[in-house]
């Protein structure tokens, strides 16, 4: 199996701690691209032009993280972190809805990266509005998660994953787009959310970050 991803040990990948969860990160060849180099080779894996993308044993091809992430889990046989109880379709309205937090901030990212007079202003501010929004719910769904630590699925890597990148990557406070962006700091302002967050990180699959040998670099440097 083939990981095709841009990692960066500074944030948490979902398909990383799902692959380390199911028990198979030893067997997946991990192969770096970065979609938006000018020799990246993304395409022969992607026609989105996106990581991460897979690769399964057979040759057939995966992409999306969470149709990855799916795919990975369908190898845990002792703690599934896709449910199918009665609490199937909650964990995935919040794995969307903590998902759709590294999205909105990714693309706030890459339209900043414009001059500042060429932004699309409107657009950003929606994403921004996405952002904001969807934290505040998942606030909301970290005071029940805080009750059970002991349980953990789909829902807290994605939202592992999107705060830990937001950590790392803070366009709100870089693009000051609203009065008072400057200083803005998730971590005050959703204190729930932040609270699990710092307590989950001591997980053994959260914590895990890849050494440069664990990956093949192409183009080769």
């Amino acid at each position: 199996m083939k990981l095709v991803f841009t990692p960066n040990p500074e944030y948490v990948h979902k398909v990383l701690v799902t692959a380390h969860e199911a028990g198979v990160l030893d067997k997946l060849h991990m192969e770096r691209q970065v979609p938006f180099d000018e020799d990246t080779e993304i395409w022969r894996y992607n026609p989105l032009g996106k990581v991460p993308s897979f690769v399964m044993d057979d040759g057939t091809p995966l992409f999306g993280g969470l149709v990855i992430c799916e795919y990975l889990d369908s190898f845990n046989e002792t703690a599934p972190l896709f449910p199918k109880d009665d609490t199937q379709w909650d964990v995935r309205r919040q794995m969307v809805t903590s998902d759709g937090v590294f999205d909105a901030t990714t693309l706030i990212r890459v339209e900043s990266w414009r001059d500042k007079a060429a932004w699309n202003t409107d657009y950003m501010l929606r994403e921004r509005r996405k952002v904001m929004l969807a934290l505040k719910l998942l606030n909301e769904d970290a005071k029940e998660w805080l009750k059970d630590p002991a349980r953990f699925h789909i829902a807290h890597v994605t939202t592992v994953g999107s705060l830990s990148y937001l950590s790392l990557r803070n366009p709100i406070t870089d693009c000051k787009l609203e009065p008072g962006d400057g200083d803005w700091d998730w971590v005050k302002e959703f204190p729930v959310v932040a609270e699990w967050y710092n307590g989950i990180l001591e997980r053994p699959s959260i914590k895990l970050r890849l050494a440069k040998e664990d990956i093949a670099y192409y183009p080769k440097a």
